[in-house]
């Protein structure tokens, strides 16, 4: 999807983060932007910056956890600005703490939006962009996602993100038969409002858990020449790269690679482990 400029781009969890900053960036080149979140203030403000800079833009109340929802917007938005051509499946949110601590409400609220909230952009979003043959569906996952045990207290978030991630894949070797693109984006730490997420949870899924993550002992010392934080604008231009390109898989954090070398290695030390197996008489 080389030409963005004149078409349409749906953006979940568009009001703040890498979405905003997604959104933004797609409007200067050129694209309709629809942004969506549960929350009507931060969308008008993220549109006020949108229109701004000269970009159009459409917000929308929706809560991706809601297939009904979802399903309305992605007919809401075929009607304000035609059918769309690129679908950004972004929204997301986490809880911290360690896993004996998070209720059962917790684990349904994180998944939910982070894995149920892209099944729910693929169910509305991925017919239309088949019935034309043409489109790009980016859904963004997560760096805990290759190396899970690298940010730990973490875990609906981490399990969550690695379900989205096989998804993305999986999807792609399909879609493409029909002519439609899909990538995952892979960020690492940005500084975002995700500590904040508890602020959108609806009320069902109870109170939120606090506390807090940490790194794995072992994990700043692979970690020599990365960069801890970067922007959301460089998350988002990073993403529309990926975009432009048809990359598979587009990372914010190149540094990353020792971490997953060494997730890497292990998994395949575990087969190398049963290529050898030889049971204890």
């Amino acid at each position: 999807m080389r030409i963005l400029n004149g078409k349409v781009a749906v953006v979940t969890g568009g009001a703040t983060g890498i979405g905003k900053a997604m959104a933004l960036a797609l409007a200067g080149e050129g694209m309709a932007v629809a942004i969506a979140s549960t929350n009507f203030e931060r969308l008008e403000a993220a549109a006020t910056e949108i229109r701004a800079a000269g970009g159009a833009v459409a917000t929308y109340v929706c809560d991706v956890t809601d297939r009904g929802a979802v399903r309305n917007l992605a007919a809401s938005v075929t009607r304000d600005l035609g059918a769309p051509d690129l679908v950004c499946a972004n929204a997301g949110v986490t809880t911290f703490g360690p896993f004996l601590d998070h209720a059962d409400a917790d684990w349904d609220w994180v998944i939910d939006v982070v894995l149920r909230g892209v099944t729910n952009c693929v169910q509305a979003f991925y017919p239309l962009l088949a019935e034309k043959r043409a489109g790009h569906l980016m859904i963004t996952g997560s760096q805990t996602a290759y190396c899970p045990d690298w940010v730990l207290q973490h875990g609906p978030y981490v399990a969550a993100k690695g379900a989205v991630h096989a998804l993305a894949l999986a999807l792609r070797a399909e879609a493409a038969e029909l002519g439609v693109e899909v990538s995952l984006l892979v960020p690492a730490a940005t500084r975002t409002d995700v500590s904040l997420s508890a602020r959108s949870r609806p009320g069902r899924y109870g109170s939120g858990l606090v506390g807090q993550v940490r790194m794995r002992e072992d994990a700043p010392k692979m970690l020599d020449q990365y960069p801890m934080f970067i922007e959301a604008e460089e998350a988002a231009r990073r993403a529309i790269h990926g975009v432009k390109t048809n990359a598979a898989i587009t990372v914010t954090h190149p540094g990353m690679k020792p971490l997953v070398d060494d997730y890497l290695e292990r998994i395949a030390a575990a087969y190398d482990l049963a290529a050898n197996y030889d049971p204890l008489p």
